[in-house]
């Protein structure tokens, strides 16, 4: 396992604590692979006070930072409560409440997590996940989105809503994470005294119907919240008490663990976001205090000193893929790295579709039923290739 990393603020009690086992990692998905352990590194720097919370977000559940504001957080209440987003300076120790915005039309069933992606034109968003379910109850849950607000004012916004159901039935989740290179959502399982799962949707999730959220690979024990890095290149999953220790667990985007970091003692610890590419803000329910978290260099990949960052040629599969006979049906396959222009190819595409080799968009109308093994390839202006499968399941409806 990792080493452990425990702030000095950490009482020895809440390092006790954090040694609880949190389970191998496979190094990719969905194939399974040994986890890499982290290399051994001196303790993180100690937790600092980052703002106070203002009032009226006594259940926060749910924090992502600002793309377009810097400074600004947007924060959210679960369940019961008022549906609206919060944007929140917290530059100084006392935080401020810089507007609200009301999502019409949508209801807080359960609102639990919260994240800022990008939709399919490259421009920010704003993700409201709600996936909250104690009791196993939801056959369906939703994420809303909206465009990140070019100015900070109270207003009523319109979202996107996106429906999705589990693979393999109901779970209880608090974690919405979006990958800012790929655009694609994850969200991940709680369980109690067990690991959870990260699960991903379709690139790019459809409207109008039930998206499928896939098992990739493990996560942490009682997750509570997580949050993609700035770079893409890590993630983090929280857990938090009284049921859960107060760890941030960083992976890298294989899904390999790089870190366990001891997280301040909260209540009721469930929100953690990138303040940049090497520090978390946690927070907690009941709790007002938002804190400042550095990351250890080994949890901080492709972040300035700690590694350079690559330009390699990377491909990036999109997990397990569902279309139905002779419906319309998109695929969205994305590449990092590498030298413009870039040219996309697939193998073992079902008649009727095709690849966009400029953009990487597979589209059309399959004709045929089953599961085939498709290959997607990315060649670069100097010729270097990448290359990712992923299964396609075509169903009759």
């Amino acid at each position: 396992m990792p080493r452990l990393l425990t702030p000095s603020r950490a009482g020895a009690a809440v390092a006790a604590a954090l040694t609880l086992a949190l389970g191998p990692v496979p190094a990719a998905a969905p194939a399974p692979a040994a986890m890499s352990p982290a290399a051994p590194a001196a303790p993180a720097p100690a937790a600092e006070r980052a703002c106070t919370l203002p009032a009226g977000l006594a259940e926060f559940s749910g924090l992502a930072m600002s793309v377009r504001h810097p400074g600004i957080f947007y924060a959210l209440n679960d369940s019961g409560n008022t549906n609206q987003v919060f944007a929140v300076d917290c530059s100084g120790p006392t935080g401020q409440l810089r507007a609200a915005f009301t999502l019409s039309d949508t209801a807080n069933t359960d609102w639990e997590g919260l994240a800022v992606g990008r939709d399919t034109a490259g421009r920010p968003v704003v993700l409201v996940g709600d996936i909250g379910d104690n009791i196993g109850a939801r056959a369906e849950i939703q994420v809303h989105s909206f465009p990140e607000p070019d100015t900070l004012a109270n207003a009523t916004v319109t979202p996107v809503t996106y429906r999705f159901a589990y693979s393999d039935g109901k779970h209880d989740a608090e974690s919405l994470l979006a990958d800012p290179v790929t655009g694609r959502l994850y969200v991940a399982s709680k369980k109690i005294g067990a690991a959870g799962r990260l699960y991903q949707a379709p690139l790019p999730p459809a409207t109008g119907q039930v998206n499928t959220l896939s098992p990739v690979r493990p996560g942490p024990v009682f997750a509570t919240d997580g949050a993609y890095a700035p770079t893409g290149r890590s993630y983090v999953i929280r857990s938090g008490g009284p049921i859960g220790a107060d760890t941030a667990s960083v992976y890298d985007s294989s899904g390999a663990k790089l870190a366990d970091v001891a997280l301040p003692a909260q209540p009721q610890g469930e929100t953690v976001t990138y303040a940049d590419c090497g520090t978390l803000l946690v927070g907690s329910e009941n709790d007002s205090q938002v804190w400042r978290v550095p990351l250890p260099p080994q949890a901080t990949p492709g972040c300035g000193g700690t590694e350079p960052p690559s330009d390699d040629l990377r491909l990036s599969s999109p997990g397990p893929q569902t279309c139905r006979f002779n419906q319309s049906c998109t695929v969205r396959i994305t590449a990092t790295g590498g030298k413009a222009p870039l040219k996309y190819g697939a193998a073992g595409l079902p008649w009727g579709l095709t690849i966009d080799p400029a953009t990487g968009r597979i589209t059309g109308k399959p004709w045929a039923i089953g599961t085939v093994q498709v290959t997607a390839t990315v060649t670069d202006a100097t010729g270097a290739t990448a290359s990712a499968g992923f299964p396609l399941t075509l169903t009759w409806f």
